[in-house]
């Protein structure tokens, strides 16, 4: 005999324990990675809904008094209802005097868990939503 071992499952067990924990830790990485995800796309959808409701009524307003100031008022409310803070540029809301038609432009961050932790990543939690609506005849 030459002396030599023959490997068993038992001589193997660190490294099982280490290639389970490596996978655990994926896991959880990819997973923490869902929920941001998740949690972006409702900030997206919440902010959309509320930038077309804004859209819809500085229309609708615009379309009665004739007065983009008035108009942005108006669409503000909106924007306190849903708890969206109000931008601070005056470029959020437009409306077109010949259409008629308003757009609003809203922006803000979603909450997340490793997206907005890390410098590289942060961006992707910024959520932009531009909507635009037509006066309700």
């Amino acid at each position: 005999m030459t002396g030599r071992r023959s490997l068993s499952l038992h001589d193997q067990a660190g490294l099982i324990g280490k290639i389970a924990m490596a996978w655990i830790v994926i896991l959880l990485l990819v997973g923490l990675l869902v929920l941001d995800g998740i949690s972006v796309g409702l900030a997206t959808l919440r902010l959309s809904n509320t930038a077309q409701a804004a859209a819809s009524t500085a229309a609708t307003q615009y379309h009665n008094v004739p007065d983009v100031g008035k108009a942005c008022i108006a669409a503000q409310q909106d924007l306190i209802t849903d708890d969206v803070p109000i931008p601070g540029s005056e470029k959020w809301c437009r409306i077109d005097p010949a259409t008629g038609q308003a757009t609003i432009v809203l922006h803000s961050s979603a909450s997340s868990m490793v997206l907005g932790r890390i410098s590289f990543t942060k961006h992707f939690t910024e959520v932009t939503v531009k909507e635009s609506a037509e006066p309700a005849l």
